[in-house]
This record gives C-alpha cells, sequence and structure tokens, in this order.
C-alpha cells in the first residue's frame, strides 16, 4: 500500500473495480496527507522567520554595551558609543526596548551616521521582565545603561529605578 501512496502510477496495473477505487483512494489520501505534513512545515518555519524579524530571538554576545530603555538621547548615545569603540575595531550594542524591532531599526538608520565598525542590535521587549533581560544576555553585558523615559521626570526616574532593581536580580541569580 505504500508504493500507492508514494507512486499514483503503481496501481494502473490493478484489476477489478474494488480494487482500483481503493488504491485510487490510497494515493489521493497520501497527497493530502503529504500536502498537509508540507503545509505545516511551512507555517512553522514561516512563524520561526517572523518571530526573528520581529526580534524575538536571544542575543548571543559578550562584552557587549546593553541599552535598556528608548528615547531621544539614544541617537547621541550611539554615536559616542561607536566613537568610542573606534579604537578597538567596532563594537557590540544591544538596544533593549518597548518598541517594535523594525520600527527601532529604522529610527537608528535615520541617524545616518557612519557606525565605524560597531553593530547595533535591537530586540523589542520590556527590561522589567526576567526573560527578556535574559534574551540580550545581560549577565555577559560589559556595560549596562538604563535609558530615562521622554515622560513625566518623576515617573521616568521611577521606572528607571525599577529597571536598576530588577538588573540587581538578574545579577545575583
Amino acid at each position: 500500500s505504500w508504493t500507492y501512496v508514494a507512486d499514483a502510477g503503481n496501481h494502473a496495473e490493478t484489476e477489478g473495480t474494488g480494487q482500483r477505487i481503493v488504491s485510487v483512494s490510497i494515493s489521493a489520501g497520501g497527497m493530502l496527507i503529504f500536502a498537509m505534513m508540507l503545509g505545516l512545515v511551512s507555517d512553522a518555519i514561516s512563524e520561526k522567520v517572523d518571530s526573528l524579524r520581529k526580534g524575538k530571538s536571544e542575543v548571543i554576545e559578550r562584552n557587549h554595551v546593553l541599552i535598556l530603555g528608548w528615547s531621544d538621547k539614544l541617537g547621541s548615545l550611539l554615536k559616542q558609543l561607536a566613537i568610542a569603540n573606534k579604537s578597538v575595531g567596532g563594537g557590540v550594542i544591544v538596544v533593549l526596548a518597548e518598541k517594535e524591532k523594525e520600527e527601532m531599526e529604522m529610527d537608528i538608520a535615520k541617524l545616518e551616521f557612519d557606525f565605524m565598525g560597531t553593530s547595533v542590535i535591537c530586540r523589542s521587549g520590556s527590561p522589567l521582565i526576567l526573560a527578556d533581560l535574559k534574551k540580550v544576555s545581560v549577565s555577559k553585558a560589559r556595560a549596562i545603561i538604563v535609558l530615562a523615559a521622554d515622560e513625566n521626570a518623576d515617573q521616568s526616574d521611577a521606572r528607571a529605578l525599577r529597571v536598576v532593581l530588577s538588573l540587581a536580580g538578574v545579577k545575583e541569580g
């Protein structure tokens, strides 16, 4: 029966109406099962590519500079870090913010600045969530910079303090 599923031409020599109906239905069923499995594999690959595109994958870096948060000051900070990394041939800067990865990358591309070998990796997530902090290899970072948000000063300071306290929990754990 496997030959009927794998190759529809194998039942050409089958004699009798009943046997032909069975062999054709086995072939059709095999094609349907194959199409279903192909669709499932295709969907799984598509989901993984979308996950990678949206910045949900883990950053595998060591001795990188980690920037937590997003503000208008990020552009000048990235420029200064790129200048500082120029002497060592560049480095890696990882940005974790509560924005979409594509949006962050477009904002950084608008800076029109030569990063001199420094690569910037963006990930979307919250610096207050432990899983998101682990996703950007917070324990392997050389330096961690917490950016205050562009909102009310008291709220911004409180949020920055919460981020620092969550970092203390990661370093201990």
